[in-house]
């Protein structure tokens, strides 16, 4: 039996979602493995949601949601430079890294899976793990902006696209496998900075192209009349708000919630869900009839598909299912952070996927304008490739010598 150790690194979920989604094809394709997961809450809830064993090291994972979460200001501020600037100065990647290597000496897999474990990635770069097994490891951007021009952000900016650049001009190594969940468009096509490699053709040289990762068959979701029945949801209108996987976005329910009386004024059979997550404790007030209130909620992409119209923060999971589901969305870029300001902002642009708005200034009634105007204008969104979860469990698959079936390839 080959054991695998997957490490999803990221707070978000949707990173833990795809994860799950390649672990599931991987299994469907290796004769016999087993998958030992590590990850952090949220991501670990959905996890025992689907059955995966995970580590008793767990527990005490904390890479960087309660710094995300910390330096989190109102009006959906999270200053990414700054995240990463403190989960270095606190020792939170040379903790991590410490934990992983007592992991390894223990548990002794076969191969690494590692999506937005940065201090795994880090580590390596350094030259740390000379004894780690084979690795791979998902990304899904390239480059990082500033959070504010302070020269801190500014500093901490250059040094973290410094690292691409050192790896783009090194290229493709034995015994570590970069495997970019997305296309070669998604990378931007500039130099990571001043005196660095252009991004995308870096990019090209040393990483894999997978496509864009769906946790889900978009074709189980075509009946949506039927698909609203069974998850209890009544004829009319339904929008559904989702602030994300941290306690970050209270801002933004709120705004949904001022928006409400006036679409309600305009449809009486409109109805709202707010979409708290599985770590916002935010007492978002009295509910009026017509808006429901939920926390965590498994398989949030069920209810996008059944949704009219969804409001979210501009993650790159979320938008990427209402994309392929090809349901009408607002997206609200999380202000100071690059990857959704830039990388994910980009790309749905560059396919014209959903109205990006700005969250400061913004009033219930500009928000319900626009939730009129797109709830019921019908989509054109173009096709967008989605099997990159099936692709890089390939990868995997090939990594752990076995190489697919022949009925997965």
């Amino acid at each position: 039996m080959s054991k695998v150790l997957f490490v999803s690194g990221s707070v978000g979920l949707g990173h833990v979602l795809r994860d799950v989604r390649i672990a599931r094809e991987l299994m469907g394709m290796a004769m016999d493995v087993r998958i030992l997961w590590l990850a952090a809450d949220p991501a670990t809830r959905v996890l025992q949601d689907e059955g995966m064993e995970l580590l008793p090291e767990c527990r005490d994972r904390d890479v960087g949601t309660s710094v995300i979460e910390s330096v989190a200001g109102d009006g959906l501020q999270v200053n990414m430079t700054e995240i990463l600037y403190r989960v270095r100065k606190e020792d939170r990647y040379a903790k991590a890294v410490s934990i992983f290597d007592g992991i390894l000496k223990r548990e002794r897999p076969d191969l690494v899976v590692a999506d937005e474990a940065y201090e795994l990635e880090g580590a390596h770069a350094r030259g740390l793990g000379r004894d780690w097994p084979p690795f791979v490891f998902l990304w899904d951007f390239v480059k990082v902006y500033p959070g504010s021009w302070r020269w801190r952000d500014v500093r901490t900016a250059r040094l973290v696209n410094k690292g691409w650049d050192r790896a783009f001009r090194q290229g493709r190594e034995e015994g570590w496998t970069d495997v970019f969940l997305g296309d070669p468009e998604d990378v931007p096509d500039e130099r990571l900075g001043w005196g660095m490699v252009n991004a995308r053709k870096g990019a090209e040289g040393r990483y894999i192209f997978a496509g864009n990762p769906l946790p889900f068959d978009p074709d189980d979701y075509r009946d949506r009349e039927g698909l609203r029945r069974r998850l209890g949801y009544a004829p009319g209108p339904l929008i559904v708000c989702s602030s994300g996987g941290t306690a970050v976005g209270a801002g933004l329910l709120r705004l949904c919630l001022d928006a409400y009386p006036v679409l309600r004024a305009r449809d009486p059979e409109v109805r709202m869900v707010l979409v708290k997550g599985p770590r916002m404790d935010a007492d978002l007030g009295p509910l009026p009839d017509g808006v429901e209130e939920r926390g965590y909620v498994p398989r949030l992409y069920e209810h996008f598909a059944a949704a009219d119209l969804a409001v979210v923060q501009g993650g790159g999971g979320s938008t990427l299912e209402l994309s392929v589901l090809k349901r009408p969305f607002m997206y609200f870029p999380l202000k100071g952070h690059s990857e959704q300001e830039f990388n994910v902002a980009r790309k749905l642009e560059r396919n014209g996927l959903g109205v990006r708005c700005d969250f400061r200034g913004m009033t219930g009634h500009e928000l319900a304008g626009l939730v009129l105007e797109n709830l019921r204008r019908p989509v054109e969104y173009p096709d967008l490739s989605h099997h990159g979860c099936r692709n890089a469990a390939r990868v995997i698959c090939r990594e752990l010598g076995e190489g697919p079936r022949r009925s997965d390839r």
